[in-house]
């Protein structure tokens, strides 16, 4: 469900968008994080992609602006849950267990958002550390805000905690010591930006978050040198297009080895 700034511009109305998460019109497409020790994937992420039938295959930076401006966002965000939620327990049934990361927006931080999560992993029977919620902007957050407590919820339910797009300007390292988190991911910008700053930013990251027990995912890897710059970073995953795009879901189970 990831949304990137790149597209300003939203595509289909609120009505044509509720009619889609509905009728199956979006579908989860997974793209895997592989762990740099073994090189193995370890981890898919779920991202939305809408298979309008005018358009075709829409990206989620034309209608994620939509769903939150409308309110959508918690219902879309819920369909993506179920359908690959469903279809990694599924794949674990099958003997691949691999992880599951879902992108979460802020405004889903609230108390019954975590009760709801947590009574669905365990319906699914997923063992606890399976699902990873990524916070897409992590909020202004306080010891005492709702969002904390949120948080909090997951992590003590077995459901991990990520700080997605660090390095885009949303979150700090200060940021990074205090809140709850299980994950921090390395936005794509650093990886992109070569210079000694970008360097020196990424690596205190990777610093503050294996202080505090949580694993690093570098992500925007695309070539060799992209690779060895994550694992001079000290980074413990990459997601990238030098690993996999994103795939549809037969795809996805191809490439995990799933019968």
């Amino acid at each position: 469900m990831k949304r990137r700034a790149s597209n300003p511009t939203a595509d289909g109305s609120a009505e044509e968008l509720r009619r889609a998460v509905g009728s199956g019109e979006l579908v989860a497409y997974f793209q895997p994080e592989y762990d740099l020790a073994s090189g193995q994937p370890v981890v898919v992420e779920a991202l939305c992609r809408w298979l309008h039938p005018v358009r075709g295959v829409v990206m989620p930076d034309r209608f994620i602006p939509v769903a939150e401006r409308t309110g959508l966002i918690g219902e879309l965000s819920r369909a993506m849950l179920d359908q690959a939620g469903r279809r990694v327990a599924d794949w674990h049934r099958h003997g691949r267990h691999v992880g599951l990361a879902v992108n979460v927006s802020p405004t889903q931080l609230r108390p019954e958002f975590a009760a709801t999560v947590l009574a669905f992993v365990r319906e699914l029977g997923l063992p606890a550390g399976t699902v990873t919620a990524e916070i897409t902007e992590t909020p202004a957050l306080t010891e005492s805000c709702d969002e904390v407590e949120t948080l909090r919820a997951l992590i003590d339910g077995g459901v991990g905690v990520s700080v997605d797009d660090f390095g885009a300007g949303f979150t700090s390292i200060e940021a990074l010591r205090r809140m709850p988190l299980t994950e921090v991911k390395i936005d794509r910008s650093l990886m992109r930006d070569r210079g000694a700053d970008a360097d020196a930013l990424a690596i205190a990251a990777v610093e503050v978050a294996h202080a505090r027990g949580a694993v690093v995912v570098a992500e925007g890897i695309e070539t060799a040198e992209d690779l060895a710059r994550a694992r001079r970073w000290g980074c413990d995953r990459g997601q990238g297009f030098y690993f996999s795009p994103a795939l549809p879901a037969a795809e996805a189970a191809r490439l995990l080895s799933v019968a």
